[in-house]
């Protein structure tokens, strides 16, 4: 899996602005030192090139405007494949969960009352779901070039088995995590859904950015566990597309 991000791309709705999603990629992509390609449609082209104009001079970044007629969740996935973006950046709203689902890259979904910053704190989830560790590497290339902190929280049934499953996971991310010189701290919490447990405990840390893994196992009338975190949460929330258990090492990773 790609880490490091070298083509970072946002796209913004025509139903209004969203500054705080625009200086999310703008952080980003100075930290990463990439062009960030900015997808607008026709409504709000002109505003959001001058709003990405000033913020972008005064940051240093390079930006492109990648303008589209026709504003649609399959315009939006299908230019970032055109870009061949390695993270796409947008509004969270009741439609990120089905542009995840389309994309095999990283997505950073943000609510608009989020006042972006530069990330210091990271909370990393971890349950029971093997690929669940898949998201430690993203987790950690962001924590590099932020100098930022990774808070793991480990949310487990009451069952033995579980319990001893999921410490197990948050044990062995959190060594790997610390032998390659991240700062990193891990929390223990028995009961609870992970969903309520993740955004309660990242509000109450203050977090800049939770990582997750992308999870398309829900029931007919339930959310997915990533659909109700990009959903719940006002913290920014990265979500990862998991890969055939095959293709991955031992730990996971």
């Amino acid at each position: 899996m790609k880490t490091d991000f070298t083509k970072i791309a946002i796209g913004v709705r025509s139903d209004g602005l969203h500054p705080g999603t625009l200086d999310a990629a703008l952080n980003l992509s100075q930290v990463f030192n990439c062009t960030l390609h900015l997808i607008c449609f026709d409504d709000n082209c002109a505003v959001y090139e001058r709003m990405i104009g000033e913020k972008a001079t005064e940051g240093n970044v390079k930006f492109e405007i990648v303008r589209k007629s026709s504003e649609s969740i399959k315009t939006i996935v299908k230019t970032a494949v055109e870009l061949d973006a390695d993270l796409l950046i947008i509004p969270a709203d009741k439609n990120s969960q089905a542009i995840v689902n389309a994309l095999d890259i990283p997505v950073l979904t943000v609510k608009d009352e989020f006042s972006s910053r530069p990330v210091k704190h990271i909370v990393m989830p971890i349950h029971d779901k093997p690929e669940t560790r898949q998201k430690v590497p993203v987790a950690m290339e962001i924590s590099k070039q932020f100098g930022a902190m990774i808070d793991i929280i480990a949310v487990s049934g009451k069952s033995e088995e579980e319990q001893k499953r999921v410490k197990s996971y948050a044990h062995s991310a959190e060594k790997f995590m610390s032998d390659k010189g991240v700062e990193c701290s891990y929390h223990f919490h028995l009961g609870g859904k992970v969903d309520q447990v993740t955004v309660d405990y990242a509000n109450e840390k203050d977090a800049d950015l939770i990582v997750i893994m992308n999870d398309r196992d829900s029931g007919f009338f339930s959310s997915s566990l990533s659909e109700k975190i990009i959903r719940n949460s006002s913290v920014p929330v990265i979500t990862i597309e998991p890969r055939q258990l095959s293709t991955v090492g031992a730990a996971g990773y």
